[in-house]
């Protein structure tokens, strides 16, 4: 009988990797029918309004339906709605796709984190949530990969091949029985931790943002960008692969360590770095100073998910509501990042979204050591 925690990994790796290449192509396909990139920032950014939304009560909601239940059919919806792009014809029937699936997918996420969260705490839960990141950033590793070297080839049947596996995943999920824990069963600890775990959870819930601001413009515009600068297909889904890369390798490391944890030092250099990433973007034209710009950015972005991720879940309560919220913010980011730094690119130039982004991941930095001041005063 498979252990719940490996069927869990399981699905995040082959879930992420499908939903990564559709991701990954979506922009491609919104070029072919002549997008500008106003409209791939309003792509990018109106599937992550619906998105983010829609966490704040699909995580609350799946406290009470049951996370296994609520990840199936959210798995059904998907399949038909990746099968939708195969007859698109218009930008604006994309923009509507959009904005349906980031409605659903937020289905996916919340419970998946609060499921494989449940009833853990301290290095328990710090190994069950390694596993799970590893799990789902080999997904994202593999994906742009897969679909910048599939796009070339055979378009559309990227979307085919990834709704059919998807809808796999949900007859697996169904098929292979696993046991879920009743919500709710966290036995109350005399650790000091959870007060401490509150006092961060705003710090890395911003850090968060800032990193999937820069985040979401990076993957909606820098595919035009990259084509500019006559960056092949394939080399660009290397290039992209690259933050998989970097987040696998950090989150290998963190799932070993607790040094990181209750500290702002570690999480504010990693963000002064992840914002010197951006700024070569701004300026690197060398396909070698991209690819480290990337690395740094998914080293950045490790980190921060691993730490809002981390402090979400440390709780007594049902952990959906949280991961509701920290998958919201992820979205959110995902909204205004895309939406000005698409802004910023038709108005101001093509490397103005970058210079941006290093502005509001400086900006989260204010704003985290005014809470860490104001929670010492309050502690």
């Amino acid at each position: 009988m498979i252990k719940e925690e490996s069927l869990l990994y399981t699905f995040a790796f082959l879930v992420d990797g499908c939903i990564s290449v559709v991701w990954f192509c979506i922009p491609l396909l919104a070029l072919q029918l002549g997008a500008s990139y106003e409209d791939l920032g309003v792509l990018g950014a109106i599937g992550s309004l619906t998105y983010a939304l829609s966490c704040l009560l699909v995580g609350r909601l799946s406290d009470r339906v049951g996370y296994q239940r609520t990840i199936i059919i959210t798995c059904f919806i998907v399949a038909l709605l990746f099968s939708s792009y195969l007859v698109v014809t218009q930008v604006v029937h994309m923009l509507i796709l959009s904005g349906i699936t980031g409605v659903i997918v937020a289905g996916l996420w919340p419970p998946l984190q609060a499921w494989i969260g449940q009833g853990k705490e301290g290095r328990k839960l710090l190994r069950a949530l390694g596993g799970y990141n590893i799990s789902w950033s080999l997904g994202v590793l593999v994906g742009p990969v897969l679909g910048g070297l599939l796009y070339a080839v055979y378009p559309t049947g990227i979307f085919a091949l990834c709704a059919g596996l998807i809808g796999l995943l949900a007859i697996g999920l169904k098929v292979v029985r696993v046991r879920e824990e009743e919500p709710f069963v966290v036995e109350v600890s005399k650790s000091t931790s959870f007060p401490l775990a509150r006092r961060f959870l705003p710090i890395a819930w911003t850090a968060n943002f800032t990193t999937f601001f820069s985040g979401g413009a990076i993957r909606a515009l820098f595919p035009k960008l990259a084509g500019d600068l006559g960056i092949s297909l394939e080399l660009l889904g290397y290039l992209l692969g690259l933050i998989g890369l970097a987040q696998l390798f950090t989150f290998v490391v963190l799932a070993r360590s607790a040094w990181w944890q209750f500290r702002w030092g570690p999480l504010a250099a990693i963000q002064l770095a992840g914002a010197g990433g951006l700024l070569l973007l701004a300026s690197g034209k060398s396909p070698f100073l991209l690819a480290a710009a990337l690395l740094l950015h998914g080293l950045l972005a490790g980190v921060t998910f691993t730490a809002s991720i981390f402090y979400s879940l440390y709780t007594r309560e049902g952990g959906g509501r949280r991961t509701g919220f920290h998958e919201a913010i992820i979205g959110s980011g995902f909204l205004f990042g895309p939406l000005l730094g698409g802004f910023a690119a038709e108005h101001i130039g093509s490397r103005s979204p970058y210079l941006l982004s290093a502005g509001v991941v400086f900006a989260g930095l204010m704003l985290q050591f005014y809470f860490l001041k104001r929670s010492r005063e309050e502690y």
